[in-house]
């Protein structure tokens, strides 16, 4: 544990390297399955939830060029990078095609790490195997989103997959050297304390090795834009979401490592809530919060 009240990313990926290690995100211009049968999440728009650069013409290649240059100027030192492939499903194509996506990080030493976003009904055991080449050379996440471990909060942003889906894939994965990273999302209408602690006893169960939490936003372009537009859905006050996120962390196994605390959306994206833009302020408060009642991760987890 860092001398954060939580186990975070940064002092996980120093521990592991050694070094200083930063994520740099490829959009590689894929789809998903959710929008090929339909419209995809309520919550997600055009963009899924990326830079977008495939659809402006930069290839990945130029995007790892890009990126990395972008990380220097903004950190005073870094020494290696992850290539977190992010948008849309990143496991949603041919054999082929990924291993050809997933070779271009060879072209880069400075490249550490693999980091794959995707859905738990877009992986088997050809596409596992195929990402296992690359666990001798480099670290590996898997980033499986999961959102919600009410069937009902699945249904209604239209996910497509179920929780059993994702308990699969999980077990599945765990055979394999990767670091499994569950995405979930704060913020459902009427979620409840009870679902938070429920889910993280459920994720603790599965012993995944990282959570990403994010806000349940309302990004423009969405389908979840027109409902708010509407008046058909209400965005969670700051101050319940802070508490959500640190009764989450209590209950939460300590050795899981947390990637994220809260979601952002793409500059000139974010419609509501507006409370949301500053990230920084929000983990401070959240972390606030735990040293206020003397608390940590894991503080109130049963083992």
């Amino acid at each position: 544990m860092s001398n954060r009240p939580y186990n975070d990313l940064k002092s996980y990926l120093y521990k592991t390297f050694g070094k200083r290690v930063y994520k740099l995100t490829i959009d590689a211009g894929l789809t998903c399955p959710n929008r090929v049968r339909g419209s995809g999440c309520i919550y997600c728009n055009e963009r899924g939830s990326g830079t977008g650069l495939w659809a402006q013409g930069v290839d990945i290649k130029t995007q790892v060029a890009l990126g990395m240059e972008g990380l220097r100027r903004k950190y005073k030192k870094v020494d290696g990078f992850i290539a977190y492939f992010q948008s849309y499903t990143n496991t949603f194509a041919s054999l082929k095609t990924l291993k050809t996506n997933w070779n271009i990080i060879k072209d880069f030493p400075e490249i550490v790490g693999l980091s794959i976003g995707t859905r738990p009904d877009c992986i088997d055991h050809e596409r596992l195997e195929l990402l296992s080449e690359y666990s001798s050379d480099y670290k590996v996440f898997l980033e499986l989103g999961l959102q919600s471990i009410n069937e009902e909060n699945l249904r209604w942003i239209n996910r497509g997959h179920s929780v059993e889906d994702f308990k699969k894939a999980v077990e599945m994965a765990s055979k394999y050297p990767f670091d499994i990273v569950a995405h979930i999302i704060f913020g459902f209408p009427k979620q409840d304390i009870d679902e938070i602690i429920e889910t993280a006893y459920f994720l603790s169960a599965l012993k995944v090795q990282g959570v990403k939490i994010h806000l349940l936003y309302v990004a423009k372009g969405s389908l979840l834009h027109q409902l708010y537009d509407r008046g058909n859905f209400m965005p969670i006050e700051k101050d319940t979401y802070i508490e959500m996120v640190t009764t989450f962390l209590e209950h939460l196994a300590p050795e899981i490592v947390i990637h994220r605390l809260t979601g952002d959306a793409h500059r000139g994206e974010l419609i509501a809530p507006t409370w949301s833009v500053d990230k920084t302020k929000i983990i401070n408060e959240i972390e606030k919060r735990l040293k206020d009642r003397s608390s940590f991760q894991g503080k109130l987890h049963k083992l």
